[in-house]
């Protein structure tokens, strides 16, 4: 399975006009460092995001933003999700989203680590091989969140950072395929 995939969109900035009135909405990006839930139902506000996942047939399971001023660390998502969707909002220029291999042995060996109520590996300690990297993240991307990721902060012209971060109740792992 890939890291990610990029999902061709052309109506990109429909969707990031959409998200971005709803976050400034219900958000204070001031007082937000990492990720941030959001309550589904206000994504009817956001139509253009509700026909790019009809039109992939997903069903969304929960809706975060993900706010940072400075490198989110290499880390691995909770399981049951496997299959994500990441949309760019804000201030993306100027930053790396990278991943890394891992066996299968070297996960299992890992200390087990609770963040926002979820535990999972703790993968911030290993020295890892890079396998996939996208600078500038300009589109739309599905990516395995099970494989170790970081954001990498490198000269952005702004921040914070603001993406839009989207789970499924039937996961889009053939995007990764």
């Amino acid at each position: 399975m890939k890291p990610y995939a990029y999902i061709e969109c052309d109506y990109l900035d429909k969707i990031q006009q959409e998200l971005l009135a709803v976050i400034w909405e219900n958000a204070d990006i001031d007082n937000i460092n990492g990720w941030h839930f959001l309550e589904r139902r206000e994504l009817a506000k956001a139509p253009s995001v509700m026909k790019l996942f009809k039109g992939l047939k997903l069903v969304v399971q929960d809706f975060s933003i993900v706010v940072l001023r400075d490198d989110i660390g290499n880390h691995v998502d909770s399981m049951p999700q496997v299959a994500k969707i990441n949309i760019p909002l804000f201030n993306t220029q100027g930053w790396s989203n990278v991943w890394y291999s891992i066996t299968d042995e070297q996960l299992e060996s890992c200390p087990s680590v609770t963040v926002f109520g979820d535990t999972h590996e703790d993968v911030s300690g290993l020295d890892l091989p890079e396998i996939g990297r996208i600078e500038n993240l300009d589109k739309i991307v599905a990516f395995h969140s099970r494989i170790p990721h970081d954001v990498i902060k490198h000269d952005p012209t702004a921040v914070p950072r603001i993406i839009a971060s989207f789970t499924f109740i039937n996961q889009p792992l053939e995007l990764l395929q």
